[in-house]
């Protein structure tokens, strides 16, 4: 329900729609949302300042020392696992807004409130990749996915369980394939090139393997010259970097998208609305479910992606072996994710830590607000809008910008929400879905600090 309060300061219509009031907020999905949101420019990171080195830390940044102990901590505890924890709030927060707007109302608004808030933010998550010079952005991805989660607010949370596990398997064999389709590429080259040294004409089929192989060699490992105009353009200016990220950002909207990132959000999506109708997400199991997930998340997700490191440093890091990794990439991610959900779940529910949870509770309330001002920092640190240091820092020096940023982020964060109600993206995003200027100063609605409810 409305508060009297912010009934008075808003129109009979506008207090129908009116959003989440912070007395309704549930603690521990946004102090889930604020580490997620924080964590995740621990590998993003990668991408804002180095080329072609998310994966493959040879290509750029160093790959010896502390910087291959920098790249080896981040595969194991956190490659992918924030973006899952994103993804799993996202659904979460989808079947919350659908529930207490169904509660509200009846008719058809809670599902036009619902598609006009997904469809912005597609709007918000081109901003991020095309103005903001972010093409790793997820926005695009969840809201385009969001489309689709509206049909499956009313289904049973173990159902919602088994259609997560089957796109998810799915999604394996999408990768198994372009697997079997790389192999099926190297031993048709290599028997080309033998028919080739045996001074036999080739045919077309013969020739196209060998360039395929090649391309996709590249792809992986562009020639040290080819790296390095990437650099220099990203360095030129903001016109210049704008050619570089376009292009990629084109790529990963469209092609890897429906390849991979479709698949991968709808079941981390439907995962996140079954924890939330588990209670996992609200804080509500008990420690002893929240220790089960914890550790046996971190005894599957650690020994997979030990495995995975391991076999990537062995091999150095050839194409093969970075071909070979992404077959259990979410073997190794998911469990990986699913302990930190009960890591946190422990962590909410100590009251010693009630002051860092309260406050990283601030920075998820602002999560849109600080994934959107990472990446507009990082554009004027790393691209030539600003000091041009793209490609400048080694990887482990990456980290140094990650933790001025979390300074920031978390010091603003509950400063901004003592006097106004939402973050500044959050307030826009809320004014365009109800189609109505929100109150934002605390004064039009509430005047305490930001807290942790239940």
């Amino acid at each position: 329900m409305t508060s009297p309060t912010a009934a008075r300061t808003l129109s009979p219509v506008s207090t129908s729609l009116a959003p989440t009031e912070r007395d309704e907020r549930i603690g521990m999905l946004d102090a889930t949302r604020g580490i997620a949101v924080l964590g995740i420019l621990l590998m993003n990171i990668t991408g804002f300042g180095l080329p072609q080195s998310y994966d493959d830390p040879t290509n750029w940044g160093g790959y010896q020392g502390i910087n291959l102990t920098t790249w080896r901590i981040a595969a194991l505890f956190f490659e992918g696992t924030m973006r899952g924890l994103f993804t799993l709030l996202f659904g979460a927060g989808a079947l919350l807004f659908l529930q207490r707007h169904a509660a509200r109302h009846t008719g058809l608004l809670p599902a036009d409130l619902y598609f006009r808030r997904t469809m912005w933010l597609i709007f918000f998550g081109l901003v991020n990749a095309y103005a903001l010079l972010w093409s790793g952005d997820i926005l695009y991805y969840y809201g385009v996915t969001g489309l689709l989660l509206f049909v499956f607010r009313n289904v049973a949370p173990r159902k919602l369980v088994v259609a997560s596990a089957v796109i998810m398997i799915l999604q394996t064999g999408v990768t198994i394939g372009e697997w079997r389709g790389y192999h099926e590429t190297v031993v048709a080259a290599e028997q080309a090139q033998e028919a080739r040294s045996a001074g036999k004409v080739l045919s077309e089929a013969e020739n196209q393997a060998i360039d395929t192989l090649a391309r996709t060699n590249e792809e992986f490992k562009p020639a040290r010259d080819e790296l390095e105009k990437v650099v220099a353009r990203m360095r030129a200016s903001y016109l210049s970097a704008f050619g570089v990220v376009a292009a990629e950002s084109w790529h990963f909207e469209s092609v890897f998208f429906l390849q991979h990132g479709l698949m991968e959000s709808l079941g981390m999506m439907l995962l996140g609305m079954a924890l939330l109708k588990y209670g996992v997400l609200t804080g509500a199991a008990s420690r002893r479910v929240y220790a089960t997930m914890a550790l046996v998340g971190y005894a599957i997700g650690l020994a997979v992606n030990m495995f995975e490191t391991t076999n990537l440093i062995r091999d150095d890091f050839s194409v093969e072996a970075l071909v070979t990794s992404y077959l259990t990439y979410d073997l190794g991610r998911i469990p990986m994710t699913l302990g930190h959900v009960g890591l946190i779940g422990l962590l909410f529910q100590t009251s010693a830590l009630s002051p860092a949870m309260r406050t990283l509770s601030a920075v998820g309330q602002m999560a849109l607000t600080n994934y959107l001002t990472q990446s507009l920092i990082c554009m004027f640190v790393f691209t030539g809008a600003g000091l041009a240091l793209y490609g400048h820092l080694e990887r482990h020096e990456l980290y140094y910008v990650v933790a001025a940023i979390w300074v920031v982020q978390i010091i603003w964060s509950p400063l901004w929400l003592r006097r106004f109600r939402f973050g500044p993206c959050e307030w826009v995003w809320r004014s365009l879905t109800y189609w109505q200027r929100q109150p934002m100063r605390n004064e039009a609605a509430f005047t305490s600090a930001p807290q942790i409810s239940s």
